[in-house]
């Protein structure tokens, strides 16, 4: 789908849910939603209560969304798993404002405005006597980068401070390859059957390392511009709104807490070892990079009323907010467990230097012995 669509991303051409689609192209482009993701609870046919993550509003307003029945403003957004910000906007934007394209020889170009196709196929395969678009390196036109020969774009990232989001004043790193500008989408489909993701057109938001738990953010634009060069804005009453501010936007990030555990709270039947091996893993994930030094002494295990104290909590290599702890031999059968992780000053804390705000503990219990691997 996004490759389908990168011709319209980068020259400003496309479309927005069919004929009589109310896009406004007089005066500045305006900000109609932001949608932000937040953790909901959500019981299931079985009784059983599971949390999901919900598009909400941050700002802004929809027919289709009741804010106050269905409760859909965005209290607390997800700092960090599985967050994506999606901005609304009222008219189709210019796409060279918001993405460049990678080049052949690894670097990346931004696409003049007005530039179409041809002027991309002209820069693509190894004749580039005619290239004068894009990707032109200090001793000439490198061509793109067309891995598959079809003389297109292969693919696009966001621009570099195109989107700025801020926390609490500091600037959130974004990933950039899996942000994007979606010229597709409208304001007339139905969200109930459709997805709040059919709105649009629209920018994709993802913070690359998750926004500070507990902050407030704030969202800015630097040169995204309609097709007719005026910068976006938002209006906190929906009305008109100065090219370049979008002061009226600000959200509410959710503390620093745990977001998930394997096994999870409250399971039941657990085998007693991982598959292939003789031991039993713990994982533990917060919603925010951890300060490693306060990892270790923050993680207590129990099984049934003994501490197992002998059991080391380490960090994920690859990932900074997730904690394993291996117990050797496997999990005890018909037992339960619990793993408090520390909150307080002497417990564990985040990259910020937060703190949980108190102890949070996770049980399970194990499979009977016959049961279990």
């Amino acid at each position: 789908m996004r490759r389908s669509i990168i011709a319209m991303l980068i020259f400003g051409s496309g479309c927005s849910g069919g004929p009589g689609d109310p896009l406004d192209s007089d005066g500045p482009p305006r900000i109609l939603q932001v949608l932000a993701r937040e953790r909901v609870a959500i019981v299931d046919d079985e009784g059983l209560e599971h949390v999901e993550l919900q598009a909400r509003l941050a700002f802004g307003d929809h027919p289709d969304i009741d804010v106050v029945a269905d409760d859909r403003v965005v209290g607390d957004a997800v700092a960090r798993d599985g967050q994506r910000l999606r901005v609304v906007v009222d008219e189709l934007l210019r796409g060279s404002s918001l993405e460049e394209i990678p080049c052949a020889d690894g670097s990346w170009s931004r696409v003049p405005a007005g530039t179409d196709i041809d002027d991309i196929a002209r820069c693509a395969g190894a004749d580039l006597r005619r290239c004068e678009a894009v990707c032109i390196g200090a001793d000439g036109p490198v061509g793109i980068l067309d891995a598959n020969g079809d003389g297109a774009i292969d693919d696009t990232r966001l621009i570099d401070g195109a989107v700025v989001l801020t926390c609490d004043g500091v600037a959130v790193a974004l990933d950039r390859s899996r942000s994007y500008y979606q010229p597709a989408g409208s304001q007339r489909l139905a969200t109930g059957s459709v997805g709040t993701d059919s709105l649009g057109p629209a920018i994709a938001i993802v913070p690359a390392e998750g926004m500070r738990p507990g902050a407030t953010c704030t969202l800015g634009f630097t040169d995204v511009v309609d097709k007719q060069g005026l910068a976006l804005c938002a209006a906190a009453d929906g009305g008109d709104c100065a090219p370049g501010d979008t002061s009226a936007i600000a959200f509410g990030v959710e503390a620093f807490t745990l977001a998930t555990s394997e096994p999870h709270d409250g399971a039941t039947d657990v085998p007693l070892t991982v598959d292939g091996s003789q031991d039993a893993a713990i994982t533990i994930q917060l919603n925010s990079e951890l300060a490693p030094a306060s990892v270790r002494g923050a993680i207590r295990v129990k099984a049934g009323d003994l501490d197992l104290d002998d059991l080391e909590a380490t960090m994920a290599e690859d990932d900074a907010a997730t904690i394993h702890i291996t117990v050797p031999g496997g999990f005890r059968a018909g037992t339960t467990y619990a793993v408090t992780v520390v909150g307080g000053a002497g417990g564990i804390k985040n990259r910020f230097d937060d703190a949980l705000a108190s102890d949070r503990v996770v049980t399970w219990t194990t499979a009977a012995k016959e049961d279990g691997r």
